[in-house]
């Protein structure tokens, strides 16, 4: 499924990935159920598009609501500008990361930004979709409209092969309201 997709949207800034539901790594599942907001069962597979600001689940016409969901987010301007750089640091990944808001408002820790680091190998396989292999957050308590803020963290990798070796660093936010799902303020790729 994420295969064809990912070959509809090759020449575009998408990044389609995968996480293994019964062993995820760092929030993402959690993103998800914010997303869907509604108790009950959910049925594999789980999608979602930026940081849960648009979710789905179930067996449906997945390429067309899929698809629907990708475009609409490609049309959504970045809320924050994101530079990253990653180094290795033995079986770890450090990254340095600034992040200046201009969503327009000031963010506080009610709206728990976070910066959302996965780390998978890019597949042997061109037309595969790769798997989140590790992950690691970092919290950013307040930060104005306009201001900008820098912080370090670490990315525990462990086996890889780092000629492989890929990673995304994605800053979220929860806007504030009732009801409101997790949102993407912008995302980088690597290296």
């Amino acid at each position: 499924m994420l295969e064809d997709l990912k070959g509809d949207y090759e020449d575009q800034n998408v990044l389609f990935i995968e996480q293994d539901v019964d062993a995820p790594e760092g929030n993402r599942l959690d993103r998800w159920f914010d997303g869907y907001g509604n108790p009950g069962t959910v049925y594999l597979p789980l999608v979602m598009v930026d940081s849960g600001y648009r979710v789905s689940n179930g067996q449906q016409s997945f390429r067309s609501v899929y698809s629907r969901m990708v475009d609409n987010s490609l049309r959504r301007p970045a809320e924050a500008v994101l530079v990253v750089e990653s180094e290795r640091v033995g079986s770890t990944l450090r990254f340095d990361v600034r992040l200046t808001n201009s969503t327009g408002i000031d963010l506080s820790a009610a709206n728990d930004v976070t910066l959302n680091a996965l780390v998978f190998e890019e597949p042997t396989d061109p037309s595969s979709v790769p798997v989140v292999m590790a992950a690691d957050t970092a919290s950013i308590m307040t930060l104005a409209d306009g201001a900008t803020v820098d912080r370090t963290f670490d990315v525990s990798v462990g086996s890889a092969d780092w000629n492989r070796l890929r990673w995304v660093v994605i800053a979220d936010y929860l806007p504030i309201g009732e009801g409101n799902p997790y949102d993407t303020l912008q995302a980088v790729m690597g290296p």
